[in-house]
């Protein structure tokens, strides 16, 4: 059985999918150029794990709370740092550069059902079972109001380190990356580690009650076992 961490793409990620993996199909290096679709993709891509993994969070938060704007600020730290990048680099490759930036995306679009029954792509990532386990406890005990701040702080952590290492640290394994790339990727995990290790460590202590059940109840419902 497979453990995975996803969330459900948006309608024009699953086009973007389709688009590029139809393109790349069975091996072959398509004529027409592809830089600036992949582009597109990889950038929608990255928004979309931004806002299920960091704004969307606090959706419910009341009024007189301060998360959704520290959210904000490390949400559009994180986007315009990737966003950069993913031009900088993406957009000066030939399609033959870019083929395995096609493989990458196709490991990360899995097809599961969704809440109605109905077959949908999902951005996810494969989690161990002792990752899935302890996400599972820590989680939908949380959920259900069995507040323990230090364990939801310590867990999100680690999942943290898990997603950047799936969504930013594997998509720059794909590409063959030239000094100057190299540096810019390197700045960009910086960022994108420091900000979020830094949200996380302000968020969880600040909030309520309720915030910590939906915020936990949020997580949880990203888990699949199929």
């Amino acid at each position: 059985m497979s453990k995975l961490f996803a969330f459900a793409a948006s309608p024009a990620l699953q086009e973007d999918f389709q688009a590029v993996i139809a393109a790349y199909a069975d091996g072959n290096i398509p004529k027409a150029p592809q830089s600036a679709r992949i582009v597109q993709l990889a950038q929608r891509y990255a928004d979309e794990i931004v806002d299920a993994l960091v704004l969307n969070l606090l959706n419910g938060a009341e009024a007189d709370s301060a998360a959704p704007k520290a959210l904000e600020t490390v949400a559009s730290l994180i986007k315009g740092t990737v966003h950069t990048l993913i031009k900088q680099v993406l957009s000066k490759l030939d399609n033959k550069e870019l083929q395995p930036v096609a493989a990458y995306v196709a490991t990360r679009r899995t097809i599961l059902k969704d809440a109605e029954g109905g077959e949908r792509d999902y951005i996810s990532f494969d989690l161990s079972d002792a990752d899935f386990a302890r996400f599972d406890a820590v989680w939908s005990a949380n959920a259900a109001g069995q507040i323990d701040k230090a364990a939801l702080n310590e867990t999100m952590l680690r999942f943290s380190t898990l997603a950047i290492a799936a969504f930013y640290e594997d998509s720059a394994k794909a590409l063959k990356l030239g000094f100057i790339a190299r540096n810019l990727f390197n700045v960009g995990h910086g960022a994108i580690g420091k900000g979020s290790q830094l949200a996380i460590n302000r968020l969880i202590p600040a909030l309520r009650e309720k915030e910590v059940r939906d915020f936990a109840a949020y997580f949880h419902g990203m888990l699949r076992a199929t």
